[in-house]
């Protein structure tokens, strides 16, 4: 009956492996750790954009009509006219004095940020584009499109139309009047108001 092995003899090649481990692991951290620090903003810059692009094509596909191929669709084209650039006439209520009806056409969304540049005098920034698909606009025959007031679109329903119409508009508006991208033209459009120039 000899003595079995000493504790040395056991423990040395374990530690020694677990060591070795810990000197590997410590050189992939080292590593691994400042190279995702110094490429997280681009991997955070690339999904942005990608999921701008995906919420601009949810908002494309919702001015569309519903369809069966289109279960997007809220159908802003039936007002609004197909390319956006105001529609047909629609009533916009009755006149209570002389009980003639009171009509006119939609607004034109192709030019939306131009503001008042434009033609559109009650867009100053982003925020009015958004609270009038959230709140309607009751004077001129839009009604309102939040759940919230009892309309049909979420938030992120009424983002996407949101990102698609800046989107849109931006190809026909100008920059130095592009009041959704260009800060100076939110101010001049302010000041537009303000003075009634």
């Amino acid at each position: 009956m000899r003595p079995g092995p000493s504790d040395q003899a056991l423990e040395t090649p374990l530690l020694q492996k677990l060591q070795g481990w810990g000197v590997l692991l410590t050189a992939f951290f080292v590593l691994w750790i400042p190279f995702n620090w110094v490429t997280e903003p681009d991997r955070n810059l690339a999904q942005a954009k990608e999921l701008k692009t995906q919420a601009i094509a949810r908002g494309e596909a919702a001015v569309q009509p519903y369809s069966e191929e289109n279960q997007l669709g809220i159908g802003c084209t039936r007002c609004h006219g197909p390319e956006l650039k105001g529609g047909t006439v629609i009533q916009k209520g009755v006149d209570p004095n002389t009980g003639a009806v009171l009509a006119g056409y939609p607004a034109n969304l192709s030019t939306v940020c131009g503001g008042p540049f434009t033609g559109h005098g009650l867009i100053w920034d982003i925020s009015d584009i958004r609270g009038t698909i959230v709140n309607g606009r009751p004077d001129a025959g839009m009604p309102s499109w939040s759940i919230r007031e009892a309309g049909a679109l979420d938030d992120q329903q009424i983002d996407d139309l949101v990102n698609y119409l800046v989107w849109y508009s931006s190809k026909n508006v100008p920059f130095n009047e592009n009041i959704c991208l260009n800060p100076d033209a939110q101010k001049a459009a302010a000041e537009k108001v303000v003075t009634g120039g």
